[in-house]
Order: C-alpha cells, then structure tokens, then sequence
C-alpha cells in the first residue's frame, strides 16, 4: 500500500513538473468525482440547445424549460457539496439570496402570492443555478469539465445559427414546436435578411451569448491555432445575429484578453485599467446631458433603434419613481412602449421588483468580482479562469445596459456568477 501510495505522489509530482492541466488527473476518487461532475456540466448547460420557447413542460403545475428543471433537479446536490468541509461561504452568497427573496417579496406585496409564479421563476432559476455553480463547480477538474462542454455546445449552437441564415428559417424552433404540439417562434429580420437566433429566444441573445463565451475560449485554450479558431466561431455568431450589442461584446471581451496578454508584465495593470474607466465614465456624465441616451444612440447598429430605446429609458424612469420599491411583478402598464420591449436587464428588474431588486443584482455581480487578498496561489488555470469569468460578468453588466436577459441566458448569467465567486472562494481561503 505505501509503495503505492509513494509512486501515486510520484505521478502526480511528474504531471506537476510537466504542466499539469485539470484535464489530466486520473486518480480513481477524482475519476469519481469527475464524472459527477460532468453529468452535472451537461445536464445544467442542456437548456443551451433546447428551445425554451417551445419546449417547455408542465410538471405538478409549474412550467419547467430544459435549463429551469436542470438547475431545479441539481439545486439540492449542490447545497450538499457547499455544506463539505473545506468549503466557505463568501459575500456573494448573502447577496444572491437576499436578491432572490427580495423578488420574491416585493411581488407577493405588488401581485399577491397567488400571482408569483413568474417571479419565482425568475426569482429562483437565477439564485439555483447561481448554487449549482457553486457547489459543482469548484474544483480545477470540475471547471474544466464544465468548460469543455460548453465549448462543444457552443460550436453547436453557432452551427445551427448558420443553418438558420442559410434557410432562412428558424430551424430549432420550428422543430422543437413540432415534438412538443407548441407554436414556434416568428422569425425576425433585418435589411431583408433573417437575423439567426440559433436555439434562444432572440437573436441579440444568440449574438450576445457568443460574444461572452470568447473570452472563456481564448483564456482557456493554449494552442493559438484552436484560439482563433473558436474566437472566429465566436465573431461568426455575433455577426448572424446582426446585433450591436453582441459584436460590442465580443470587441470588449477581445479588448480585454487583447490588453492583460499585451501589459502582463505590469503588475498594477488592471489598476490602471479601472482608473481609465472611470475617468472616461465621469467625462461622459460631466460632458454629456444625456449620458444614458449617449450610449444607447452609439451602441447601436440602427440609429431608429436607439432612439426608441431612450424612449423606453424615459417612461420606465417616471414609472420605477412612482414604486421604487417594489415594483410592478408582471403586471402590464397599458402603455405600448413599456409593455412590448424594455431593452435593459436593469430597468427590467427594478420596473418588475423595485431598486432594491437591482441593487442586489449588481451587488451580487461586484461581490464575485471585487478583488481579493490573495491567501493562495492559484495555478495557471485558476488564475486564467478567474480573469475570464471576471470579463464575462463584466460583459454582462454592460451588454445588459442595452439587453434584456431571460430564460436560458439568465441561467447562464447566474452560473458564471457562481463560478466566479468559487473561484473567488478558492483563492481567499487555504
């Protein structure tokens, strides 16, 4: 057994020497483990291929899509493993939750209990799949895991965009409608040509998706080759989706990546990167009288666009000062401009739950990625993922100013926030 044991410590000495990578552990309790873990991986990032429009389904009264019912089944293992030992709560956790049951509590008082099954679905798919990432996905092994599928599936997902502009059909959707008796979502256009929405809901969240996978692909890939590669299927999807805000998104994530390669060497260059952003972000609301309607009117492609979009910012403002705290829920305004699109994440979850509901959701945000001391050192894929899922949730807070996020891409957003803070979690404590 020592002998064993002793050429064990031996294997894994050698790996280290050589450029250990979470992929190459093959010790029987991390095969264990790993396959846990991977299961988790592509059941939780199942709900990327399913349409949720279409394929949705009822069980015990409550409407479950693909990704919902992935993080409502998993919820539970999850809080398990982040009850180990060896695991510890951060800031962010508090936040999450507190988020979560501000929603849930600001529309029963709006709405009444027996109208909340939107907002615990909201509510709650956000703050579950926040704990699946948590508890699944800690581990270098388990990350790498979860980061595999998803580049796998996201090649899927762009190649069935490019099926949808070559057709000229949204492919996914009408055969998801067909298996499940629904009625598929109505294809969108732009200048003549149909915008690909591949298996979301919309295609500025296809777009929008791509672009916050790129940076993922190109910290977590080595080979140059397979960074272009996939960076180029990345840009690809932005470009079928023809959305501004995803090809501002990926220039951002690129940026990003583009600028910490390039400066490196520096060690405070990410200071010097904040302060820069925040000098500009003080400028533009000194200087401009409208900084908000600024950055609408130059992140779009389509001039109409932003303008309807300013529209939008001006009667949700006079609507969220009439209830600042709680909100409206779902309830609809009898006013067209608010009822059929809001285009930001943010003005979304405080007209439904009130500034407190957003306040928490960005706090949630900053928590994960508000720096650390270090008490640890990371290894070299730690400290590229915890770069990466920063700029992701970067991406977020920014392409949210112009997007609404719902459905799968809400999930999404509350997994790489788990992951974030897990990351944060490891490099905070030994």
């Amino acid at each position: 057994m020592t002998r064993t044991r002793l050429a064990g410590l031996e294997a894994i000495g050698t790996a280290a020497s050589n450029g250990w990578a979470p992929s190459d552990c093959t010790l029987p309790r991390e095969a264990l483990a790993g396959s846990r873990h991977q299961f988790a991986a592509w059941f939780v990032l199942a709900g990327l291929i399913i349409p949720a429009w279409e394929a949705e389904v009822s069980i015990a009264g409550a409407k479950f899509t693909a990704g919902r019912l992935a993080v409502t089944l998993l919820v539970g293992p999850a809080l398990v493993l982040l009850m180990r030992r060896g695991r510890h709560a951060v800031a962010c956790d508090l936040f999450a939750v507190l988020t979560a049951a501000w929603m849930l509590g600001a529309a029963a008082s709006t709405a009444g209990f027996e109208s909340l099954s939107s907002p615990a679905a909201e509510s709650l798919q956000f703050l579950f799949s926040y704990i699946v990432a948590r508890g699944y996905f800690y581990s270098p092994v388990a990350l790498d895991t979860f980061i595999r599928a998803l580049k796998i599936l996201t090649v899927a997902v762009i190649l069935v965009g490019a099926i949808d502009y070559v057709t000229g059909r949204w492919i996914a959707h009408e055969a998801a409608a067909a298996i499940f008796g629904t009625t598929p979502l109505g294809a969108v256009t732009r200048s003549g040509a149909i915008r690909a929405t591949s298996t979301l809901d919309h295609p500025i969240l296809f777009g929008v998706f791509c672009g916050l996978v790129n940076p993922i692909v190109l910290l977590s890939e080595r080979a140059v080759g397979r960074k272009i590669l996939f960076s180029g299927l990345c840009l690809a999807g932005c470009l079928l989706s023809q959305s501004s805000a995803a090809l501002m998104a990926y220039v951002l994530g690129v940026a990003a990546y583009s600028y910490d390669r390039l400066m490196r060497q520096l060690p405070g260059r990410w200071m010097i990167f904040w302060t820069v952003l925040g000098v500009a972000t003080g400028a533009l609301i000194t200087v401009a009288e409208h900084p908000i309607g600024w950055l609408i009117s130059h992140l779009t492609l389509d001039p109409v666009t932003g303008y309807y979009r300013i529209l939008i910012w001006d009667a949700a403002f006079e609507r969220i000062g009439n209830r600042p705290l709680t909100g409206y829920s779902f309830q609809l305004f009898d006013e067209n401009i608010l009822d059929s699109t809001v285009d930001c994440v943010w003005l979304v979850e405080a007209l439904r739950f009130g500034l407190p509901a957003m306040a928490g959701l960005l706090a949630t945000n900053l928590m994960a990625i508000w720096p650390v001391r270090k008490q640890v050192e990371f290894d070299d894929f730690r400290e590229r993922m915890n770069l990466a899922f920063t700029i992701v949730i970067l991406l977020f807070f920014f392409t949210g100013i112009t997007v609404h996020f719902w459905n799968y891409i809400w999930i999404f957003w509350g997994l790489c926030i788990g992951i974030k803070a897990s990351l944060r979690e490891s490099l905070s404590h030994q």
